[in-house]
């Protein structure tokens, strides 16, 4: 999976990286939805990925391989059935369906880039052309400018770009003769666009870094009243937060827009910090604002856990628990010799040894996403998927010797 780097001072973010902590959670919100529906998916795929010493490949189920693990990053594409082998080098980028094993070639696949209307975009690059793919349809969004980066931004879209200085004539020097053109230098710009497929430019102006205000909810005493407030998870295609009011800055000067990207006031802050940012924009505008998104901004959060004292008290006279059915499930478990052996309970006396890995390696079991990590010091880790019901593991056997793998 490809990462970016963001620098994030609490809201103050500064657009030369990519997450943030409020992506971060919705990263993980994912992951766990993810899982949930992992199994049923992994049953109807021909094809999966694995690794081998850190680099990525793709595998079908009988162990045939498609793709040598080649490539340094991975990223799966659920609703769309596809895997993209990525490498950011000059070897291309690879688009694999899961389903039929078909696969195209691209200069550059950029993964989970952009959310246009709650769906995620993939940043492509074919044959010198640039445009935005659906993760969950065939939909293509082709753009002029040469954006390379994408930010979310409540309703709006930062993108960020490169471009010339305008040309300039060198003049004349003393005796009339002309001097060579200025040289132009190429500098980052960021731009603010809309949300939706047309990309059309709202505030195109010098800035790179942006602050993102709220409005403080109004609070209403009333001590006869208990007010109990129930914070429930959102729906993990949900854009970010959006703010009532933004600060776009540019060293020293800075422009405060509201929610609709109308201009409230151009100021010059030297040195500034989030604290100063915070407290000139409350000043301005003479109301309360928080750097965090109130529920009906979009903020998203775990609802509250009750408490618990964690003594659990017995009643003599309630009915014994009836015993629930045999469940089978995988483990792994170190023999007297330091080799590990992963297995399946298929009954309460019958346990199915699936494979042994030598001492020097180490093994982790992912059941819920029924995969298979390996470590091996000296080595960069591999993993592999195995088959939610029977334990096969989806690995080709060229590879088992490497990892120190024996099939049982």
């Amino acid at each position: 999976m490809q990462f970016k780097s963001i620098e994030k001072f609490a809201g103050y973010r500064v657009l030369n990286s990519k997450i943030t902590s409020t992506s971060k959670m919705k990263n993980i919100i994912l992951l766990i939805a993810l899982a949930l529906t992992f199994n049923l998916a992994l049953a109807q795929q021909k094809y999966l990925e694995f690794s081998v010493n850190g680099k990525y490949g793709i595998t079908d189920t009988l162990g045939n391989e498609a793709i040598k693990p080649i490539y340094k990053f991975s990223t799966t594409v659920p609703v769309k059935n596809q895997i993209y082998l990525q490498d950011f080098s000059d070897k291309p980028d690879i688009i694999f369906n899961t389903k039929t094993g078909a696969k195209a070639l691209f200069e550059s696949v950029y993964s989970n880039e952009v959310r246009i209307k709650g769906v995620q975009y993939s940043r492509i690059t074919n044959k010198g052309k640039k445009y935005l793919l659906s993760e969950e349809t065939d939909k293509t969004i082709p753009y002029g400018r040469d954006y390379d980066e994408f930010y979310n931004a409540g309703n709006y879209i930062i993108a960020r770009y490169y471009a010339q200085d305008p040309y300039v004539p060198g003049g004349k020097d003393k005796n009339g003769k002309f001097l060579p053109p200025k040289i132009r230098e190429l500098k980052r710009h960021h731009i603010v666009l809309t949300n939706d497929e047309t990309l059309k430019p709202v505030v195109d102006k010098g800035f790179d870094k942006y602050f993102a205000l709220y409005k403080m909810p109004e609070e209403t005493k009333d001590e006869r009243i208990v007010k109990i407030e129930t914070i429930t998870l959102k729906s993990i295609k949900e854009s970010d937060p959006i703010f009532d009011y933004i600060i776009l800055s540019q060293g020293s000067n800075h422009r405060l827009y509201n929610a609709k990207m109308v201009l409230v006031k151009a100021f010059v802050l030297a040195k500034p910090d989030e604290d100063k940012l915070f407290d000139y924009a409350e000043k301005l505008l003479k109301i309360k604002l928080s750097t965090m998104p109130s529920a009906e901004n979009g903020y998203v959060s775990a609802p509250p856990m009750m408490a618990s004292s964690g003594i659990k008290s017995k009643n003599p006279y309630s009915e014994p628990e009836e015993k629930k059915p045999f469940k089978p499930f995988f483990y792994i478990k170190k023999l007297e010799n330091g080799n590990t052996i992963f297995a399946l309970q298929e009954t309460e006396e019958i346990s199915k040894r699936i494979f042994e890995a030598k001492a020097s390696t180490k093994v982790k079991l992912m059941d819920h996403i029924s995969k298979i990590y390996i470590e091996i010091k000296g080595k960069e880790d591999s993993r592999f998927y195995y088959n939610p019901k029977t334990g096969e593991i989806y690995l080709p056997k060229a590879y088992l010797g490497e990892l120190g793998i024996t099939l049982l």
